[in-house]
């Protein structure tokens, strides 16, 4: 099976392509103000009227003119359905490149609108290469290639490994296989995102232009050390699934977990806000994949709530990182037995069950409801 990937190679020694950018840059934010005067969405009819002057004007590659007409309408377009309609203004200058038009392989380097550049990169894909950027960051140019790479085809057979995601514990997981249960503590990326946050407060009481620069570089600072963290996290829970035979790892669905949060207290608010469960799941999604292991989600309803044993549901069988359930005496760490809950569900949702409303209340799918006890899908040979 082939998937499409990114990877962020830098490239020096290019006048052109620097120029090209500058040009480029200019010409997005000349076009973008006729755009929004005439309210010409049409791509096609946008560069039939404007590619000479485009080509004459800004001393654009071909392809870059036609680029330039379809990444306007598409700004465009997204402002008007979300009613958004306000002049675009272009700041940074992120390029399409289209492969084998703008750009190509050449040895170990690349050749740009013609040019040949140097990559610097310790593993060149030497894949099929798609359509990519051109990005500048902090004047230095960078290429986001898209290159297509083969990965297993989806296991068909294996354990199911359930991932309970949090503040203080940023991953537990457990797997149906074996008890091994595999940790990954969030104290560092906390206390180094704490730390950040309060030199930020202290600079932006400043309020000077060069204190508003230097709030700029700890963003950035604080955005690469989350970034690394979350990769070296998502890299261990792969390796985990991997040493478990895993064929799926479940996640909790926490799309809504913002708006949820906004009831709870300002500190628990701001952490929760602030903490990237999505990165984190994308991250270790597409390494999964290279395995072949598919990723899922469930409800994350009640899973550090609920006794992995019995199925009773109390606020009050969890005191911290501790669980006692009130109904079985059931003692165990909390945040495991979250993963297990986590994936016991998905051992039920894949058996033709889905979760209603109470603890004891499960509808089977295409069939009438049925009252089913945790404890009843034990004996019936259910395995959870």
């Amino acid at each position: 099976m082939k998937v499409v990937r990114t990877t962020k190679i830098k490239i020096k020694g290019s006048t052109k392509a620097s120029n090209i950018i500058v040009n480029y840059l200019s010409a997005l934010n000349w076009l973008s103000l006729i755009v929004f005067n005439s309210k010409e969405l049409n791509s096609n009819r946008l560069a039939k009227s404007f590619y000479p002057t485009l080509r004459e004007k800004f001393n654009l590659p071909s392809q870059l003119s036609c680029s330039i007409c379809k990444q306007i309408t598409a700004t465009y377009k997204s402002a008007k359905s979300n009613k958004r309609w306000k002049l675009a203004i272009f700041k940074n200058a992120t390029i399409p490149l289209v492969w084998k038009r703008d750009f190509n392989k050449s040895g170990r380097g690349v050749t740009l609108w013609g040019e040949h550049i140097s990559l610097h990169h310790p593993s060149i894909p030497q894949n099929t290469w798609k359509d990519s950027k051109l990005k500048q960051i902090n004047n230095k140019l960078y290429i986001i290639l898209c290159y297509e790479k083969d990965v297993l085809e989806p296991l068909q057979k294996g354990s199911i490994v359930g991932v309970d995601s949090g503040i203080k514990r940023m991953l537990v997981a457990t797997n149906s296989s074996n008890s091994k249960t595999f940790f990954f503590k969030g104290g560092k990326l906390n206390h180094l995102r704490k730390n950040i946050r309060l030199r930020r407060a202290k600079i932006q009481a400043v309020g000077t232009r060069s204190a508003h620069r230097l709030l700029k570089r700890l963003a950035h600072r604080e955005r690469a050390i989350t970034e690394h963290i979350l990769h070296v996290a998502s890299k261990a829970l792969t390796k985990y699934a991997v040493e478990s035979n895993a064929r799926v790892v479940v996640f909790e669905d926490l799309s809504n977990i913002r708006e949820a949060s906004l009831q709870k207290g300002k500190d628990l608010r701001e952490k929760t806000c602030r903490w990237p469960y999505y990165g984190l799941q994308f991250k270790t999604g597409y390494k999964l994949s290279e395995h072949g292991i598919g990723m899922e989600t469930v409800s994350p309803f009640y899973t550090s709530q609920e006794c992995p044993k019995c199925g009773h549901i109390a606020e009050e069988n969890r005191k911290g990182l501790n669980f006692c359930c009130m109904s079985c005496g059931y003692i165990g760490d909390a945040d495991r037995n979250a993963s297990q809950n986590i994936k016991n569900r998905y051992i039920l949702r894949e058996q033709g069950f889905r979760r209603m409303g109470s603890v004891n209340t499960l509808e089977k799918s295409n069939h009438s409801l049925e009252m089913v006890s945790h404890k009843s899908l034990i004996c019936s040979g259910i395995q959870v």
